[in-house]
Formats: structure tokens, sequence, C-alpha cells
């Protein structure tokens, strides 16, 4: 009687196991209520709802939305409550509230307004979603939006049979979203456990367990980029400064002759004049059409006049760098320019970032017409990028070209008399700016002048000289000259009134081994400050290693 009890009992715990189990693995039946409102989902993840509305048939997503998942350059100017985008298409700027928007230069109606809602600056989709390689619609039976990329390709799965349950969670005790049957594809973003995160292609995100879901992985991937050609520079720019103060003499476009390997000329047409955002326009048409003739680009050149303060009030408006790059795009198309350089210098930390948002801006319009932008940045000199006057690193992911200004090494205030570039100091900046901005964008600046330095035993002054000058002084004073290894470039020196000359000498044989680095680190080209300060020899010299170089 006894061993029947025992055997009773352990029957009716096997029994109470098995329903145990059975009730576990049979998972829950309780239905979703996740997605009984309106909702957005972005590929697999659920949108919050401050950032997504439906308004009289338009579709708004959030500014914030915009900037995590979309484009993270949009920038919003709080002071004039404007939204600014930055893409291919150019550059658009829209004021809340306004029925009408700026494309670069263009004005463009909207059926809807930027809003505010709930703290959140709402967009309408209609303004930018064409821009963009996304695609957004609206599944009516489900009330709910998608949007996916179209420049990824996701790894698509087929459920193995029909009733299969995707769930809110990573768990079979989790409520059911939907039940799919066996032609419902889903996308497949990820894993967890023994689940795959998914999305039905025309519907709603959940987990579906990977026992029930046959996957095609593209390349054995989630996900596959199959992005967008950025059309990268493919040979080296050889570009030089041609420096104009005043409005272009009739002698100097007399002169205009061919110049070996060049293929870009500067010339410092325009300067912001005042805070009424008026540009000095020194262009001259003749000027253009004769160096196009020779088969050499011609660029718009725009500088700030070298005025901290007066940076610093045309850049802190949105509307006031609207009106600036408008101007400077119209000035460039004015004289058929191929594109433009920017050359804004002595300003004030404060405005590095305005400083990036206005070429930010610049670009989208230049480029949207097949212009190329361009934009000049100083050597590093603090440890702390943020203490700097640029924003390399961003400037450099929409600018074609940034260009290094690696001269005035020893300035003309300098306390110590030295080299205006020597080639040591020049390679070291390279190397640093290299963390920043890719190779295939950097173009080195190489000075075409030297300084003459005088030192007693109270003060240094230097005074510059072109190439000639310096032989010219040479020859005069009967210095004699050595090799400088460190700086890569001969040196001079003589007395006379009782002061010490010196003068390391920027010529052939410098150039030529500053300009050996753009081989060396496979840099985007070269540049010279500048026209007119060199000897004939310089233009073979540049072209010889250039010409070089296997792009």
């Amino acid at each position: 009687m006894k061993k029947f009890f025992i055997g009773f009992i352990f029957i009716l715990l096997i029994f109470a196991a098995g329903g145990f189990y059975f009730l576990n693995s049979r998972g829950s039946s309780e239905t979703s209520t996740k997605y009984k409102e309106f909702s957005f989902i972005y590929e697999d993840k659920d949108i919050d709802k401050k950032d997504f509305a439906k308004i009289d048939g338009q579709y708004y997503l959030s500014l914030d939305f915009i900037k995590e998942y979309i484009d993270d350059t949009i920038s919003y100017d709080e002071s004039e409550k404007a939204v600014i985008f930055v893409n291919t298409k150019g550059t658009k700027r829209i004021v809340l509230g306004a029925n009408e928007a700026f494309l670069n230069d263009q004005r463009v109606g909207l059926r809807s307004a930027v809003i505010e809602k709930d703290g959140k600056v709402l967009i309408p989709s209609e303004i930018f979603i064409y821009d963009y390689p996304v695609s957004l619609r609206y599944i009516e039976d489900k009330k709910v939006l998608v949007m996916d990329r179209k420049d990824i390709e996701y790894a698509v799965g087929i459920p193995t049979g029909d009733g299969l349950n995707m769930r809110e969670e990573d768990s079979i005790k989790s409520p059911i979203v939907s039940i799919l049957k066996r032609d419902n594809k889903v996308y497949v973003y990820g894993e967890k456990g023994d689940f795959y995160k998914v999305r039905e292609i025309d519907g709603y995100s959940g987990y579906i367990k990977k026992s029930l879901l046959d996957v095609e992985f593209p390349k054995n991937k989630f996900k596959l980029e199959i992005g967008i050609d950025n059309g990268e520079a493919v040979k080296p720019l050889n570009l030089t400064w041609d420096y104009t103060y005043g409005p272009q003499s009739q002698e100097s476009i007399d002169a205009i002759t061919s110049i070996k390997g060049l293929n870009v000329i500067c010339p410092t047409w325009f300067s912001v004049a005042n805070s009424n955002l008026d540009i000095i326009d020194r262009g001259n048409q003749e000027y253009v059409n004769k160096y196009k003739a020779l088969g050499i680009e011609v660029w718009a050149y725009l500088d700030n006049s070298f005025n901290a303060d007066l940076t610093h009030e045309v850049l802190s408006k949105s509307s006031s760098r609207y009106i600036l790059a408008t101007k400077t795009l119209r000035l460039a198309k004015r004289y058929g320019l191929s594109g433009v350089n920017v050359d804004f210098e002595n300003t004030k930390i404060e405005d590095r970032e305005n400083i990036t948002q206005f070429v930010r801006e610049l670009s989208g319009m230049f480029h949207s017409e097949g212009l190329k932008v361009s934009v000049d940045v100083t050597p590093q000199i603090s440890s702390d990028v943020t203490k700097e006057p640029y924003n390399r690193k961003e400037l450099a992911r929409f600018c074609d070209y940034v260009i290094l200004m690696a001269y005035d090494q020893h300035w003309a205030s300098s306390k110590k008399a030295g080299s205006v570039a020597e080639y040591k100091w020049v390679e070291g900046n390279l190397n640093v700016l290299f963390r920043q901005i890719p190779q295939e964008k950097l173009v080195l600046g190489v000075p075409l002048y030297s300084r003459l330095w005088s030192e007693n035993d109270s003060n240094v002054k230097s005074s510059s000289l072109s190439m000639n000058q310096v032989k010219n002084i040479i020859e005069s004073k009967g210095s004699s000259i050595s090799w400088d290894d460190v700086s890569k470039q001969d040196y001079t020196e003589y007395s006379e009134n009782d002061k010490l000359y010196k003068i390391w000498i920027e010529d052939a044989k410098s150039i030529e081994w500053k300009t050996s680095l753009i081989n060396k680190y496979n840099l985007a080209g070269i540049a010279s400050w500048r026209k007119g300060f060199e000897t004939s020899d310089i233009w073979d010299t540049i072209d010889s290693v250039l010409s070089n170089i296997k792009y």
C-alpha cells in the first residue's frame, strides 16, 4: 500500500510538471494594444508620439527626429525661428509659420507651414522628404506611418507556415502584435536571444522566434548599404590666388598668359564690406573669359575683410547668412565662375560654428549649381579642437576641398626670425589634420614668398619678399647661400648698418620639397599664395611633381 501511494504521488508530480511545461511553452495569447492609435515606425523603431503628427492630411516629423535619423546637419536658428536644410538639392531655409521657403535664391510655396507643438518643431514631410534616400508611406488599414531607407538593402524573413505570432518583446509571454501567414514577408533588423527583431514590410514592428522564420541575408548581414557615389576629385588641384586689392587693371588682363599645369586661378575679388551685407566686387568679365579660353577655371573668392566683429555680426543670424550666400552665388553665376574659395580669417572662437554653418549653407547653393566649394583653414594650434577658429572636420564633410594655409610659421610680427614654412613644420601640421580631413579633400597651401628679417640688440623686424626680390638682394649683397636641411630651404644672411639680415629662401627647390608631400600623402592638390611672387620656374617645378601622381 505504501509503495502504491508513493507511485501515485510520483505520477501526479510528473503530470504537474508536464502541465506546467505545457502552460509555459504555450505562450501568451494576449493581443497587443501597442498600435491601437496612429503610430510611426522608422525601420524597426517605434518613434515617440511627440515626434510626428498628421494634421489636415499632411504628415509632420520633428526636427529632432530628422536630425537623429535622416540628416544630422539640419539646423534651427532659435532667434529667427528658421529651419535650414543643406543637401544635394541646395540650401533650403524655412521660417516657422511661413507659407513659403527659399531654396538657394528661389522662393517656393508651401502647402503647410513649419509649426511648433508640445515643445517640438514639426516639419511637413513635403518640405524635405524628396531630398533624401528615404521612403515614407501610410498603411491605412493599420494606421501606421512607416519609413525605410532607399540606400539600404534589408534582410527579409519568410514565415515557415501560417499562424506565426509576432510579439511585442523577445518572449513568448509577450502580447501578440500580429499573426502572420506564410506569404507575409518581414524585414529583419537584428537578433535578441532566440528571437529576430522584425517589421512587417507594410506594418508593425515586433519579435519572431528564429525557428519560425527563414531569412534571406544580403551578404550575410542584416543591413547592406547600397549608398551613393560622392564624386571625389580624381586629379590633383593646382590653384593659385591672384591678389587684387582694387578693380582689375587692363594691364593685368593684357598680361594673362598660359601657366603650365595650373587648373584653377582664384582672384581675390569679393569681400564682405559691412553689416548691411554689401559685397565689394572687383570682378572683371574679360579676365574670366581669357583664363577660361586657356583651359583654366576661375573661382570666386570671398573674405570677411579679416574683421572679427563684422564676421560675428554677419554670421550670427541665419537670415544674414542666407543673404550673403545668395549674393555670393549670384556673383559667381554673373561672371561664369566654376567654384568659390571662402577665406575667413582673424575670427573669434565663439563664431566657429557660425562659420561652419555659413559654409554649409553656401555649399548647398553652389553644389546645386554644379559649382565647387573650398574653404581655407589655418594649422591647428590648440590640442583642444573646440578652442580652434575652424571646425575642420565638419567643414570637410560638405566642402570639395579644405585648403591648409601652411605658411606664416614665422609671421610678420614674430619675435623670432625664421622660415615662413619649413618642411618639417608643414609636414607635421598636415599629419595633425589627417585626423579631421580626408586626404582626398585636403589641399596643401604653400608660400611663394620669403621674409627678410632684420635683427639688432633691441628688436626683430621683417618684410615679405617675392622670389625675384630675394634673388636681387643676394646678388647685390654678394651674400653666400647654405642649405638648411631641416627647413629644406636655402638660407642666407648678411650684416649692414649694425643689423643682421636673414632670409630663409622659398624657391623652386623648397617648393619641390613641399609639393612632394602631395604625392607622399595622396593629397587633393596644391594652392599657392600668391601669383606674382613666383619665378617662372615654379610652375614647371609644381607641374613636374604633380604629373607623376597617379590618381
